[in-house]
């Protein structure tokens, strides 16, 4: 979409120093949006802001580590005092680490959850009122389709995906009476992003998405932003993985059988 049509629309972004959340962040300032960018590596983050710089929206970069809720707080706070409000927020960050339950490290569930859950809840939480106050605003939570089938070495990543998507729905019910809409994206495997090497690294446990109908980055971001024109409940990307979603509400014994054959492969024992 080449036309500035989300000019003046205010847009807070988690997740926003590398993939989808970069390239979400291209599409959003390509479109006119004033762009609110959120991230711990401050560095990527301007670098960033002076690659997109004057395509239409005013660029806000604010360092924020989404597991410390005094950060979090700070984000929100120096968005609404630069811009006076906020009328998108896309929580896009995501934290991972791949191991088994009896090796992962209590710290790393703990920062699963607190950036996975907590952080689109306490942005949501902090930014409402403005919302409420006039009646509009749109909330949309990077969900993936880990929330359709938990397997390891993405048990705990997958948790906290589900726990989102319900969270999200319960949200979108909630806030309807106020016109704000709240939507939940469920990407497949995407490619150019970081995070499957970064997950493996942390827990030690590799683990690849099968590669076929992979998405890119860039038409999560696309899909991002027609989202935001024409909001709606649920967004699936990469129907691909419609198909073990479906294997595993229909036929739960057969992902079970093969995942634990799997684990037995992987661990070495037989």
């Amino acid at each position: 979409m080449g036309n500035k049509d989300l000019l003046e629309k205010v847009v807070l972004l988690t997740g926003a120093s590398a993939g989808i959340g970069a390239a979400t962040a291209r599409q959003l300032a390509a479109a006119g949006a004033h762009l609110a960018l959120a991230a711990r590596r401050q560095t990527r983050l301007r670098r960033l802001a002076v690659e997109i710089a004057g395509q239409g929206g005013q660029i806000l970069v604010v360092k924020t580590d989404l597991s410390d809720y005094t950060q979090i707080r700070r984000l929100v706070r120096r968005t609404l005092a630069v811009f006076g409000r906020i009328d998108v927020l896309v929580n896009i960050a995501g934290w991972g680490s791949y191991s088994w339950m009896d090796t992962a490290k209590a710290k790393h569930l703990e920062t699963q959850f607190a950036v996975n859950v907590l952080a689109p809840l306490h942005l949501t939480r902090l930014l409402l009122p403005d919302m409420q106050r006039r009646r509009s605003g749109h909330i949309i939570n990077m969900v993936s389709y880990a929330s359709r089938v938990a397997v390891p070495p993405q048990t705990i990543y997958a948790g906290t995906k589900y726990a989102l998507e319900g969270l999200t729905d319960g949200l979108r019910r909630e806030l309807r009476p106020w016109g704000i809409h709240v939507s939940r994206v469920h990407p497949g495997g995407v490619s150019g992003t970081e995070f499957n090497d970064l997950a493996a690294r942390r827990g030690g446990v590799g683990f690849q998405s099968p590669g076929v109908g992979n998405l890119s980055r860039e038409s999560v971001a696309r899909a991002i932003h027609r989202l935001i024109l024409h909001p709606r409940r649920e967004l699936m990307l990469g129907r691909l993985y419609d198909v073990p979603a479906f294997i595993n509400r229909y036929a739960p014994w057969l992902v079970d059988w093969a995942m634990a054959w799997w684990v037995r492969r992987k661990r070495k024992m037989f």
